[in-house]
């Protein structure tokens, strides 16, 4: 029996058939902890560096919570929402895996006195604050959208992420989380590229080994087609971060994203 890589716990192999469209049919074997719930697909592998068929459900996805010329989308409000938590209006921001999003144009235009660094596997836009991931610099606030279901080793991926966030630092991840519901009537899990279903729990676990606290927070695009899974995962060290994550969830009543 196979060993949890995040909480050691048992787990049990799985299968699970979607019932549902696109992807009604699609049967996916996995591994479940007995004790956090983190699920693993480890075979439904690829699509991490966003090569992506246009005419695929994920890529519409995509185009609807990306920047275009007209407005900005999802990384743009995590990254805003993330600098008025830390209060640092000349803060670094990375953004980690945006692939050919613009998110950060958008950001840059508004904020002209930050850092913005694109932080990937490979430099996709070519820009000249591109940081390849292994020599990545810290910043104040680490955007991870849509990324944290890709890492197919869930402990060394992450600690590559968090390593990019200063001490007294934020990042804000985007994914859907996992709520003990029937697998085979969410989408998320069959979506190809998706080895990692993480469960509240999992996270927690997971921030405590590595000196952070967590939060998880409900985007306004989680109220519409994002559906009632998807979460924005805050991890932070300094309890001083803590406490200007209640502050600002004091007076809003949802974290900001796209429509």
């Amino acid at each position: 029996m196979s060993q949890c890589p995040v909480c050691g716990g048992e787990e049990d192999v799985v299968s699970h058939t979607c019932r549902i469209k696109p992807y009604k049919d699609k049967t996916q074997i996995g591994h479940q902890c007995r004790s956090c719930g983190l699920i693993r697909y480890p075979d439904n592998v690829g699509h991490f560096a966003k090569v992506i068929a246009r005419q695929s459900t994920e890529a519409t996805l995509r185009e609807l919570r990306n920047a275009t010329d007209e407005r900005p989308g999802r990384e743009f409000f995590m990254a805003e929402m993330g600098m008025e938590i830390v209060s640092k209006h000349d803060a670094s921001v990375s953004f980690f895996g945006s692939g050919l999003n613009t998110d950060h144009l958008w950001l840059k235009r508004k904020y002209p006195e930050i850092t913005t660094k694109l932080v990937d596997l490979e430099n996709m836009q070519e820009a000249d604050n591109f940081e390849a991931i292994p020599v990545a610099t810290q910043s104040d606030v680490v955007v991870a959208s849509e990324v944290i279901e890709h890492f197919t080793e869930p402990v060394e991926h992450f600690k590559s992420l968090l390593r990019l966030v200063k001490e007294d630092g934020i990042l804000i991840c985007s994914s859907n989380i996992y709520d003990g519901t029937d697998v085979s009537m969410h989408q998320y899990p069959f979506v190809p590229g998706h080895v990692a279903y993480w469960t509240p729990l999992a996270l927690i676990k997971l921030a405590s080994d590595m000196g952070c606290f967590v939060d998880f927070r409900t985007p306004v695009v989680g109220l519409t087609r994002g559906g009632p899974r998807k979460k924005y995962i805050i991890f932070y060290r300094s309890t001083q971060n803590m406490f200007r994550t209640s502050l600002y969830f004091g007076t809003h009543m949802h974290a900001p994203s796209e429509a």
